[in-house]
């Protein structure tokens, strides 16, 4: 009776369909090492922008600045990149130039620009006044040039201002211990100008909001005037992502020296490229008012 048994059980763990189950079983799963999924997302996120021109430098400064930054580091790329954050740089300050011209068209109201000698004599209380253009039509300022005077002494002045700050941001490198040429330090300002023409363009819609209140609903004229003055100052508040931009690009340079010495470094450079910033802020205002008075006539 065992013996009959025993042989039953032989069978049937014999069977062919038994075996075929056990070989269809499908196998665990081999874990995959979490440096593995780092690596992988690191590629795709350095492969995440392709392309040549200024779009693709776009897309890199709104997707990917850490890849901005190590392109920008790679010698036989310099030279194309210079242009290319020219025309960034260029084509968004035009376009808040073109804005600005539309919502002070809409509005009414126009500024206009005192001599600072006339300021300082007293014989005018503030260098910039708003003045009602109500009679006028919106294409009044564009037919006699004011409207292209504002976009030229915007477009012109925040990058001319960049290049008469380049010195003192080359000198202020060296103090700080890093090793940049003047190309690096003419791609980084550049950089950064592209970065806060780009972060202006995106803070325009909103903007854009508030200068259809402006037009359309009556505001006391201290308010009105207030929203109007902040437009011309969004530039240099947008600017602010630029001046991070530029902190962020030159710390990545300070990777040759020592970790020691890097870090007793990292203070003193962001005190100097605030300075640098603080400097650019007082060169640009000024360079704009003189290239707008100056287009006036």
């Amino acid at each position: 009776m065992n013996a009959h048994v025993l042989e039953s059980l032989r069978k049937t763990f014999d069977a062919p369909e038994v075996m075929e189950w056990i070989d269809c079983a499908e196998p665990e799963p081999t874990p995959v090492p979490a440096e593995s999924n780092l690596a992988g997302e690191h590629v795709a996120s350095e492969q995440a922008v392709t392309g040549d021109g200024p779009l693709a430098l776009v897309e890199l400064i709104l997707k990917n600045p850490a890849r901005l930054d190590r392109l920008i580091r790679e010698p036989a790329r310099q030279v194309e990149l210079l242009p290319r954050f020219l025309a960034i740089a260029l084509i968004g300050f035009t376009f808040f130039g073109l804005a600005m011209a539309l919502v002070l068209s809409a509005s009414s109201v126009w500024p206009k620009l005192f001599a600072m000698d006339a300021v300082l004599a007293g014989r005018e209380a503030v260098p910039l006044r708003f003045e009602s253009t109500a009679q006028a039509s919106m294409l009044t300022h564009w037919l006699d040039g004011n409207a292209l005077r504002l976009i030229v002494a915007y477009a012109v002045g925040l990058i001319a201002a960049t290049g008469i700050c380049l010195p003192s941001l080359y000198f202020y490198g060296l103090l700080a211990g890093v090793r940049m040429t003047m190309l690096d330090v003419v791609l980084h300002s550049l950089k950064s100008k592209a970065v806060a023409a780009v972060t202006l363009v995106g803070v325009l819609p909103i903007y854009a909001a508030i200068g259809l209140a402006i037009a359309i609903f009556p505001l006391p004229p201290s308010l009105r005037d207030a929203m109007l003055l902040l437009g011309l100052i969004l530039p240099f508040l947008a600017g602010t992502a630029g001046t991070y931009s530029l902190y962020r690009g030159l710390s990545g340079l300070t990777d040759t020296m020592s970790a020691e010495r890097r870090c007793h470094r990292a203070c003193f450079l962001r005190r100097l490229v605030l300075s640098w910033a603080a400097c650019y802020s007082a060169v640009s205002p000024v360079l704009i008012f003189t290239l707008w008075q100056r287009l006036q006539g």
